[in-house]
């Protein structure tokens, strides 16, 4: 790599140290005023204990990268480096094969079965949302809900059903273990982060029993009870192979032309009737499709909640187009035209994304770039997502709020406004071939619970309090949120 490529903060010693110390703390902070320097290039991020994280910062240089193939410049390293696998996750995968053969085969799955068969999907989203609601204890018409745990068991319970049934869906001590699990990774690959590479192999088990040892997201406690119940599930459907249930390479079978594929029964017997991948690997792929499906959702939900809920003026535009669409029920079609609640939903994640960086690649060959520079095998490279989502070259008034703006830029033909859609400002789903494929159904579950939300509840800050979105502390790029922010829930006069 170039050493003309400039660090955010400068590059002498002991601006190299504090960008070390501030990415760890403030991550999109130190990103941020990175933009703001380079708008019209690129820069690094020295990482904690490692260099090599470019971001790429004009719509030129971020096209060359949507558009290198991934023979060139892949997520997959990424991916792995970022969960730790091989440290969080030993002997899931195998042991020096690169990205596991599994893990490249489960977007075509999810993009040909929940994207294509979504209506098939909703009627049981539907019911684990209800159920949901049903766990809510009010007092004199009024709950007061923790408001990321609201979003985040919503997003566990109904997320679940695509994943492994709706009956394991429906069980207490899975959905539990499914949430903790999810944020014990969280927290122990952070950890790992923290830890030099060439002590990663000595130390780097440890360090992953130690991260949350004693805690309520005491990874490999929920993992043990997340095993026992794959293996329950594993054996049923080894008992039912016989029942003529035969999954083709898009999911689909001869059981039930109306019944969701569940991905973990489609995995497991795909394992078992071809022999593609080991037991173990299916394993390592559920538990990277539940963090990878359950956490980013309930962010999601949790922003719009709390937006929803200090902004009071939404309500009544929102519930009468609900109310107006959703007469028949939960279908793809009533999701499809909610047009208002499609532009609220994508303009909280506009201001409120997962991270300050998206469409991360990894350099598997030398990538020259049309500034002249050659990125070396090995580099990191990414786009800063929610620099660009709040940037004047693309948004009028970018970092205030307005919950139509989207609906507002269809009605004047402006292409691209759709929630799930892709466009240079807005990168929440990645870009290219590697977005999210399961956006689709994130969208569908957060206008579901926003349709039952609406339609019972109102819904406001305790005391009136604006409330911040985020913890007091980010965690490298990506934004912490507030654990203790509340919402009020209000049963409505009907």
């Amino acid at each position: 790599m170039s050493d003309c490529i400039p660090f955010a903060a400068g590059k002498s010693a002991l601006a190299t140290l504090y960008q070390h110390y501030r990415f760890v703390i403030d991550g999109p902070g130190l990103i941020k005023s990175g933009c703001a320097r380079f708008s019209s290039s690129l820069f690094e991020i020295p990482r904690t204990f490692r260099f090599g994280q470019i971001i790429l910062c004009t719509p030129k240089l971020i096209e060359e990268l949507k558009n290198t193939p991934s023979a060139v410049a892949s997520p997959e390293p990424w991916i792995d480096q970022l969960l730790q696998i091989s440290h969080v996750m030993p002997g899931y995968f195998p042991k020096g094969g690169g990205w596991p053969a599994i893990a490249k085969t489960t977007p075509g799955l999810i993009r040909g079965t929940v994207y294509k068969q979504l209506d098939r999907y909703m009627p049981s989203m539907n019911e684990a949302i209800l159920s949901q609601f049903r766990t809510l204890e009010f007092k004199n018409g009024e709950c007061a809900v923790n408001c990321f745990d609201f979003a985040y068991s919503i997003v566990a319970r109904s997320g679940s059903f695509a994943l492994v049934g709706e009956r394991l869906s429906q069980n207490e001590e899975y959905l539990k273990a499914v949430k903790e699990h999810i944020l014990g990774m969280i927290m122990t690959t952070r950890v790992q982060f923290l830890v030099p590479d060439c002590l990663k192999r000595y130390i780097g088990g440890f360090v992953s029993r130690l991260a949350t040892l004693g805690t309520r997201w005491d990874m490999h406690a929920s993992r043990k009870i997340l095993l026992k119940h794959f293996n329950a599930r594993a054996a049923e459907y080894h008992d039912e192979m016989g029942t003529g249930f035969v999954p083709d390479d898009q999911g689909a079978s001869t059981e039930s032309a109306d019944k969701p594929v569940e991905i973990f029964r489609w995995l497991y017997e795909s394992s078992v009737l071809r022999q593609r991948w080991s037991y173990s690997e299916v394993i390592g792929e559920m538990l990277l499709l539940q963090f990878a499906f359950i956490y980013t959702t309930g962010y999601a939900l949790y922003g719009a909640l709390a937006e929803l809920a200090r902004r009071p003026e939404y309500i009544a535009p929102l519930r009468d187009e609900i109310e107006a669409l959703f007469s028949d029920g939960a279908t793809v079609s009533a999701c499809n035209r909610m047009t208002l609640l499609d532009s609220f939903l994508k303009e909280c994640q506009r201001l409120h994304p997962p991270a300050a960086v998206s469409a991360h690649r990894v350099c598997v060959k030398p990538l020259e770039l049309s500034n002249g520079i050659t990125l070396q095998r090995g580099t990191h490279v990414g786009v800063p997502s929610a620099a660009i989502q709040r940037s004047s070259t693309h948004y009028a008034n970018p970092e205030s709020f307005d919950g139509f703006r989207f609906a507002k830029r269809a009605a004047a033909g402006t292409q691209n406004t759709g929630l799930v859609d892709l466009s240079p400002g807005y990168l929440v789903f990645g870009m290219g071939v590697h977005a999210c494929p399961g956006r689709w159904m994130a969208g569908a579950l957060m206008k579901v619970v926003f349709a039952h939300l609406l339609v019972n509840y109102d819904i406001l800050m305790p005391g009136g309090a604006s409330g911040s979105l985020t913890g007091s502390l980010s965690f490298e790029e990506f934004y912490v949120p507030n654990f203790v922010l509340r919402i009020v829930l209000r049963e409505r006069e009907k």
